[in-house]
């Protein structure tokens, strides 16, 4: 049984860790393979705070205690 810290860790020895980064968050699609989508912080006009997923969404397979980005997809904001 895998868990989000363990992917969190693994996904951010293979890319840099966004800036105003905030959450990660692992959804199972099925087997061993997961949507991992990075969110950040943003400040909008008026101070007001706003958590979005950051630039990038990754679709992933973890096995073998290793973690394989399968493709990058581009957030459209």
């Amino acid at each position: 049984m895998t868990n989000e810290f363990e992917i969190e860790t693994l996904l951010f020895q293979q890319i840099n860790k966004p800036k105003d980064y905030l959450m990660l968050k692992a959804i199972n699609i099925f087997g061993d393979y997961y949507r991992v989508n990075v969110y950040t912080q943003v400040e909008e006009e008026g101070g007001l705070l706003k958590k979005r997923i950051g630039n990038n969404s990754y679709f992933c397979k973890f096995e073998d205690n290793s973690l394989k980005i399968i493709k990058a997809n581009k957030v459209l904001s």
